[in-house]
């Protein structure tokens, strides 16, 4: 019984904050946009992402510390941020979904540059995704190919601009290029 209640109380607590309250406190911990990458949950999901890519490719525990590189390579070219990250507000412009808003830090969801709605044949490409923010996701890209956002101009545009230049300096380099190859071996 003593679960229950407790279980009940959390769902309320839940239920009762709000977006500013979670951005609120997610702005406090100066470890809000690490703290994600630090166990392996966006290496086991980003396995669900690339598998047409790497088909019969058995993402075994080397295979997974491939992975956990990449991850992170991806992320160093975001500027450890979320993808549509931008600075000079107050209070951060990404954040969870509402189920996760009682957690101090951007749990990230993996996005797709070219959208699954419009370019499902390119979609599962390692290079075609990126760590988002929920509301990156479903509210600023929603289904919208990554060029589409370059319209809206000022500070969005500019660090779409920024990432780009990034990842295509990493995808361009030695060390992607290897990790690539020993993820297809």
């Amino acid at each position: 019984m003593l679960k229950c209640t407790a279980f009940i109380e959390m769902r309320c607590t839940k239920l009762k904050m709000k977006l500013i309250e979670h951005r609120k406190i997610i702005n406090q911990n100066p470890d809000a946009y690490d703290t994600d990458l630090k166990n392996d949950r966006l290496v086991k999901s980003i396995i669900n992402h690339i598998r047409d890519d790497f088909f019969g490719v058995r993402f075994d525990k080397e295979k997974k510390e491939i992975l956990k590189e990449i991850v992170f390579l991806l992320f160093e070219a975001q500027e450890h941020r979320p993808f549509f990250h931008v600075e000079g507000t107050e209070l951060p412009l990404c954040w969870n979904r509402p189920s996760d808003w009682d957690i101090n830090y951007v749990k990230y969801e993996w996005g797709h540059l070219l959208s699954q709605n419009q370019m499902t044949e390119k979609s599962s490409s390692i290079e075609n995704i990126g760590l988002y923010s929920a509301r990156c996701n479903q509210h600023i890209q929603s289904s919208m190919n990554i060029q589409e956002l370059m319209v809206y101009g000022g500070l969005l545009a500019q660090r779409i601009s920024n990432v780009l230049t990034n990842r295509r300096i990493l995808f361009a380099s030695n060390n992607w290029k290897q990790l690539i190859e020993k993820l297809k071996e």
